[in-house]
């Protein structure tokens, strides 16, 4: 069982299904029908090569990573992962109007340069070398992709749009920042200024309980503008729980309690939103 776990969450298809996962809540979140099934196939093989490109070749990780011990013993594990999700981005490029390809190809070169040296910057050559916009490049690619892309073709009410947007920026934004808590010795040592690195840990804790009290308060707003009660309790039972895994990460780094707990708040986020769905 462990063995299993180890794949799901190491090999990155439990993130890549956190990511098909937030892009159903959007629709529903907007009132609007689901996506393709072709298009779901896009956002997981490019979540998938995405993050098997990323840890095929990182080096350096927390200390006693089972993730790192996992990646460098499974290379050729990445390998066939990176060819799935080469196929599955193929497969699904024919579902896409022609306008889209340009914005594509914009999402995929920033991914490309937030974990590759190719910036022209001295040493710093990498998006995330620069620690401020390292987390809110990561956050704004996560809502770019699973809040406007899903869509951006369909008629949209834009007020109910930007709540949903802000909303999903300060979610990831809390839960990259909590990666970056957990990374903050590794940063401090590659001198990358994260926010964690620059504020600490303490006040980084306490950053992430305001972000929530600011995500809820959204979340509240939007009840009001459209007073859809059971979405409004789905993202108070999000929060709650993520408050609580917050609290847990204080106690342990390991790989599974961020992958599988900061990671899976987004898609028990998501599967609340589906559920209360269900009653309306």
């Amino acid at each position: 069982m462990k063995k299993l776990l180890e794949f799901v969450l190491f090999s990155s298809i439990f993130i890549a299904a956190c990511a098909v996962g937030f892009c159903i809540e959007t629709n529903i979140l907007l009132g609007l029908p689901l996506n393709s099934f072709s298009f779901y196939c896009f956002v997981f093989g490019a979540t998938l090569l995405q993050y098997n490109l990323h840890y095929s070749t990182k080096k350096i990780a927390v200390k006693n990573s089972e993730r790192l011990r996992w990646s460098l013993s499974n290379k050729k594990t990445h390998l066939f992962l990176l060819v799935v999700g080469g196929l599955l981005i193929l497969f699904s490029f024919f579902s896409f109007h022609l306008k889209h390809f340009l914005i594509l190809g914009c999402l995929a070169a920033i991914s490309f340069l937030y974990s590759f040296p190719f910036l022209p910057f001295g040493k710093k050559r990498r998006i995330k070398d620069y620690g401020l916009l390292k987390i809110v490049t990561l956050s704004l690619l996560w809502t770019l992709v699973t809040v406007w892309f899903p869509v951006n073709t369909l008629p949209v009410n834009g007020l109910l749009f930007m709540f949903v947007f802000v909303k999903r920026f300060i979610f990831m934004f809390i839960l990259c920042l909590l990666f970056d808590v957990r990374d903050i010795e590794i940063d401090r040592r590659e001198k990358i200024n994260t926010l964690a690195v620059m504020l600490g840990k303490s006040q980084c804790y306490t950053l992430s309980y305001v972000l929530l009290l600011l995500f809820l308060t959204i979340a509240f707003l939007q009840y009001l503008y459209v007073p859809q009660l059971t979405f409004f309790i789905a993202m108070i039972i999000s929060a709650v729980i993520t408050f609580i895994v917050i609290q847990r990460t204080k106690k342990s780094n390991s790989d599974f309690i961020y992958l599988a707990g900061i990671d899976g708040m987004m898609l028990l986020q998501a599967i609340l939103v589906y559920l209360f769905s269900l009653n309306l």
